[in-house]
This record gives C-alpha cells, structure tokens and sequence, in this order.
C-alpha cells in the first residue's frame, strides 16, 4: 500500500485569502494523495492579526477539493481555542478534519513563539492505508515523539516547518537519523524566502526513507516535490533494521 505525495515549498505572506488560494491552486495544479505545506502557512509565520473564520474558511473549502479529487491536505495555522492561540496543522480529509497543536513551540535564537500555547497530545490518522504521525518543527527534536508514533504503527510522520538557514545543520542532521532510529518515513516541509533580514528560511523540504536515505529533496526556491512511499518499503527496513522489535519494556527512561 502506498500514497503518492506533493511536498509543496512554498512563501507564504500574503493575506490568508491569497495564501489559501496558493494553496487551491497548487492542489489543482498538481496529482497526488496528500498534499503538504508548511507551519503557519495559511497566515504566514510572522502574521500581525488572526482571524479565526479564516481557518474554518480553509477547512471548508479544501475539504470540497479534497472529496473532489479524493485526496487530504496539510495545513499549518494559528487556531483560537478557550485557552489562547495554538499554533496547529490541520490534515483535511474528504470527510474529517483532524487538528494537531505543536507540543513545543520555539522560544531561541530567531524564534519567538511565546504567543503560542503548547499542545497536548500527539496525532495518529490512517489515510488510504497508510498510518501517518504529525509534528510541526521544534517537535522533531524531542525523539519520543517520533518514537511514539514508530510504536504504535505510524509507517511515515509528517513534519512540516518554518525553519530558518541558521537552523538549516540541525534539521538536516536530525531528519534522517529519525527516519532511521524509527524505520519509518519523515516528510519534511518547509517555508521559504524571507523569514528576517540576512536569516531566510531554508527551503530543503524532502522525503526520507525508513532507513533514513534522502528520497527527494528540493533546494532554497519555490517547489513542489511529487513523491512516493509505500508500505511495504517500511515493512522491509524493520526486518533489515529491527530496533523497534528489540525495544525493552522493562526500561522507564523518561520518569
């Protein structure tokens, strides 16, 4: 079983009404299962104002496109909730909407995401067959998170991101040794263009394998990456690497 993918690279800095019609656009403009874009893409990362309505606009008419064409939509946006604003990734579906809240927003170096209340809980959907796990940039550095997913079934986790070039070592060396530790796929998608002067995002989006081998991986420019994973290809790596067959589970690592 496998699902075709569009890692869309995209710069985001419109208006939340032109960034979703990119994003229209780009879904239409293209064949795949699961489309992908990057972290706060819907209003831009360094967005002044949120209006709600505009996420529950997005939703509403990406999910006509996706039964339309029968395929799924990630999202990243701000969502207003009782308890403040999250920053979130919407996977629509042609029937549902599954909402994942960033378990660990960035608060160093060129990042400033103290608006942002944490998530609560990790995200696991199974789509044309295919179980897939969520995360949104600063989360892949917290390995268990990954590993959650890789315990409970997940074949590929999705990762999309707002990551800047002062980043660009960090992410490129801890994407695939997830990949690896955890045989599964990581779809990587990120910004890019301007993120603050003289510190652009880095672009690099890609697809890693369960062995954590680059599949495809765009460069610093707008682009959409068409690519594949299948099932079987993960099936086949945790019999030639089976470190999660050898878990221990009489070892608590983490109190």
């Amino acid at each position: 079983m496998g699902i075709r993918i569009a890692i869309c690279q995209m710069a985001g800095g419109g208006s939340p009404e032109e960034n979703l019609r990119l994003v229209e656009g780009t879904i239409m403009q293209n064949q795949a299962d699961l489309y992908v874009f990057p972290e706060l893409y819907l209003t831009g990362y360094g967005y002044d104002s949120f209006n709600s309505e505009d996420a529950e606009t997005a939703v509403n008419r990406l999910q006509v496109i996706c039964n339309n064409r029968d395929c799924a939509a990630v999202l990243g946006t701000p969502m207003q909730w009782y308890n403040g604003i999250t920053d979130s990734l919407l996977f629509i579906t042609p029937n549902e909407t599954y909402r994942y809240d960033k378990l660990y927003p960035a608060n160093f170096g060129p990042y400033d995401e103290s608006r942002f209340e944490k998530g609560s809980a990790p995200l696991m959907v199974t789509f044309k067959g295919m179980k897939i796990g969520f995360e949104i940039c600063y989360d892949v550095f917290f390995p268990e998170i990954h590993r959650f997913y890789a315990v409970h079934g997940a074949e590929m986790v999705v990762v999309i991101s707002a990551s800047s070039e002062k980043s660009r070592k960090a992410v490129e060396t801890i994407l695939p040794a997830r990949s690896l530790e955890n045989t599964v796929y990581t779809v990587f998608c990120n910004h890019c263009g301007q993120f603050a002067e003289g510190n652009p995002f880095f672009g690099g989006s890609a697809l890693y394998s369960p062995l954590g081998e680059e599949i495809a991986k765009a460069g610093a420019d707008q682009q959409v990456l068409i690519t594949y994973a299948d099932s079987s290809v993960v099936e086949h790596a945790r019999e030639e690497r089976p470190q999660l067959r050898d878990l221990r589970d009489d070892i608590h690592w983490i109190p």
